[in-house]
């Protein structure tokens, strides 16, 4: 069975005498919320500095990893390099606001998943100049704008029948 690329051996850390390190982890992930995913390719990267505190080891560090992007809008895919700064305590306390030690060894990806997750936009948009809101599904407005045809696709475009026309 292959060791998880995760699993961090923290030991040296754990014997008082020893001093913090650096480590990397690197690993491709396929983690995805609503209209983001966190791509496999290039692998998310993890250069984190772990350091010995009474009863577990703190963690901080950056992680650099891409992501295809849905507008929330217009529905276009894009691709993002983004970079999120991280910080953890791990520790055998139990504690709801702590990742777990487990004898010798700590799994980041718990951690390194929260945080990459967490840092997405809740929104995303491709920009300022973004098109518009689809309103059929196979209406791509980056590519057929909703006034190219001089047809208003607006929903309530039926209401402007209703009005009584000014004298």
């Amino acid at each position: 069975m292959m060791r998880s690329p995760f699993l961090l051996n923290v030991a040296d850390l754990l014997a008082r005498d020893g001093s913090s390190r650096a480590d990397t982890v690197e690993a491709p992930v396929d983690w995805s919320m609503d209209l983001i995913r966190i791509l496999p390719d290039p692998p998310l990267r993890a250069d984190l500095m772990l350091h010995p505190v009474s009863n577990g080891v703190a963690l901080t560090g950056t992680v650099v990893f891409a992501t295809e992007d849905t507008c929330m809008r217009c529905l276009a895919s894009s691709t993002t390099d983004r970079s999120v700064t991280v910080g953890a305590l791990f520790d055998r306390s139990g504690d709801e606001e702590t990742y777990p030690l487990d004898g010798h060894e700590i799994d980041v990806e718990q951690m390194l998943r929260d945080e990459a997750l967490l840092s997405l936009p809740i929104a995303p948009s491709c920009g300022d100049d973004c098109p518009g809101v689809v309103t059929t599904p196979q209406t791509d407005l980056n590519m057929d704008p909703s006034d190219s045809d001089g047809v208003s696709r607006s929903p309530f475009a039926v209401l402007k029948d209703l009005l009584e026309p000014e004298a």
